[in-house]
């Protein structure tokens, strides 16, 4: 493991964590849980970074929690960043946006001061994308895919999304960071330097408009500022923080003489506001604090609604009592019992030329051979030329998971989309190491992840938004994290979490791709493949 970590020096910064403090999560109902939690206990702030929200009653639930926490804690810093196109994509149902969650979070909160919202939008994509307004089709040029979602110091990891099928039945993967001040401020950091290159939304709360025919976007030019912004990542994260102390400590010592001086009247104020405050304007504050629990209780309800459909009554009253725990009993977790690991974060955002990931991958990809055991997991399995070279050349035992035609994303996404699976299974033919398909009646398999052990007994683990595909190297934003450790306890988490994925996955040969009846690879989807494999 040292090697292997002194090979990738030339990336920092790297961080130092107990093995206690990352918790794994096991299924979407876990994730979404865990969400609420986040909210609940948050107070400084909550910075997310997705592709995009859902419209669904489970999203609203999530947004209304967001929206009350903010109202009980003033100072609660809120922070979101999404897909431009995904983001601005109009279901043909409702006619909605997930756009228009963020808007109605902003609108119904009292400090919408604290609150920025951005959407990322690749600055050099050709007019042509522009002709598919509210379609999916302008995704194909680029996305935001990197997902993080930060409560105060806890840091969530993962390939979901929010809406309603990654909290029921998308299987992903997801870990849990605890106490991981360094980490949450490296990615806040990073989300408030997409934040300035990004389109944002500047509006009247009292107006209403269309985000997609007015002007509420107010694009910043000067990409190349963005190196320099990031500057601070090419030191350690001791040295970058001691960088930024310098710039905070003048503003902090101005901020504690202004608060000095309010302090003094404080007293004074509170108690003539106090005897002026009305009978009438204190019963308006409360019954909007009551309209905003009655608006969490409708939005559980509809939850429940939601989880009927999908799970048994045993499941469902679990999943709800989950959640009850969730929100109104507060669990401790030992962070000391575990032992060190390393934490190595990188981002890829082609257009900007930061490809940390795949340098950093790429070097992960020559040292195959130190591997004893590797388990590599895609939704979408279509490997650049580069990775199925390493794969198929070395002579580590490796096992693939993906998904089944049945269990891809795409499976009954509309005709058009009908032959995305298909391209899929194609894509498995070039792979020369055994292969297992995710099957399980009613869920897609959008989990992506490498599971590593080293020669000295030592184990690694990626986790992150990449499906290490041709599009998320050289087209969309993504970023990973990679763990090393030789924590005998964590190896065995991450055994349980890979096999929980081959409880439900079926080795398939070349063989029985190439001859299954149902699912037939013809000329016409060979063809596709070539066409359509860098958009995939």
């Amino acid at each position: 493991m040292n090697q292997l970590l002194n090979n990738l020096k030339f990336h920092k910064p790297f961080f130092k964590l107990n093995t206690a403090q990352i918790e794994i999560l096991k299924d979407p109902v876990d994730f979404y849980v865990n969400l609420h939690k986040g909210i609940k206990n948050a107070q400084k702030r909550i910075v997310w970074s997705t592709l995009y929200i859902g419209n669904g009653n489970m999203e609203e639930f999530l947004i209304e929690s967001l929206s009350n926490q903010q109202r009980r804690f003033e100072q609660l810093r809120i922070s979101l960043l999404m897909d431009y196109y995904r983001g601005t994509r109009r279901d043909k149902k409702d006619h909605t946006t997930p756009l228009d969650h963020y808007l109605y979070l902003r609108m119904q909160n009292l400090y919408a001061q604290n609150m920025k919202l951005g959407l990322m939008r690749h600055p050099f994509l050709p007019q042509l994308a522009n002709m598919f307004e509210e379609s999916a089709s302008r995704e194909i040029f680029n996305v935001h895919h990197m997902k993080w979602y930060i409560f105060d110091n806890r840091v969530i990891l993962t390939g979901a999304n929010l809406q309603e099928q990654y909290f029921i039945n998308r299987q992903d993967r997801y870990m849990v960071f605890h106490e991981a001040n360094e980490i949450a401020d490296y990615l806040d950091d990073a989300q408030s330097a997409l934040l300035q290159h990004a389109y944002y939304v500047d509006f009247d709360s009292n107006s209403k408009f269309d985000p997609l025919r007015a002007q509420p976007f107010k694009r910043q030019q000067y990409f190349k500022e963005f190196h320099q912004t990031w500057k601070i990542f090419k030191f350690s994260y001791k040295e970058a923080a001691e960088i930024k102390s310098d710039d905070e400590e003048y503003k902090e010592q101005q901020q504690a003489k202004v608060q000095n001086k309010e302090e003094e009247n404080d007293d004074t104020q509170q108690e003539q506001e106090e005897e002026e405050l009305s009978q009438e304007e204190m019963l308006q504050f409360y019954e909007k604090d009551l309209i905003v629990e009655q608006k969490i209780q409708e939005r559980k309800e509809q939850a429940k609604l939601i989880l009927n459909k999908s799970f048994n009554k045993g499941d469902v009253q679990n999943i709800i009592n989950r959640l009850e725990k969730a929100l109104y009993k507060d669990e401790e977790r030992e962070l000391d019992e575990g032992e060190e690991c390393t934490v190595l974060i990188t981002l890829h955002i082609p257009y900007l030329q930061t490809d940390e990931d795949k340098l950093v991958f790429m070097r992960i990809l020559e040292h195959l051979d130190q591997f004893t055991q590797v388990t590599w997991a895609s939704g979408y399995m279509n490997f650049t030329k580069t990775i199925i070279n390493f794969v198929n050349n070395c002579k580590t035992d490796i096992k693939f998971v993906t998904a089944s035609p049945g269990a891809n994303g795409f499976h009954k996404a509309g005709k058009a989309k009908s032959f995305i699976p298909l391209l899929y299974r194609n894509f498995e033919l070039a792979i020369n190491k055994p292969i297992f398909e995710y099957k399980k009646n009613g869920w897609t398999f959008h989990t992506k992840g490498f599971w590593a052990e080293l020669q000295d007994g030592s184990t690694m683990t990626i986790i992150g938004s990449s499906n290490y595909a041709e599009r998320s190297e050289k087209r969309d934003n993504e970023i990973q994290a990679y763990i090393f450790t030789q924590c005998p306890m964590f190896k065995q988490d991450l055994k349980k979490e890979q096999n929980q994925l081959f409880n439900y996955a079926e080795k398939i040969t070349k063989e029985e791709i190439l001859n299954d009846p149902e699912i037939k690879i013809n000329w016409k989807i060979k063809l596709l493949s070539k066409i359509f494999k860098s958009m995939m």
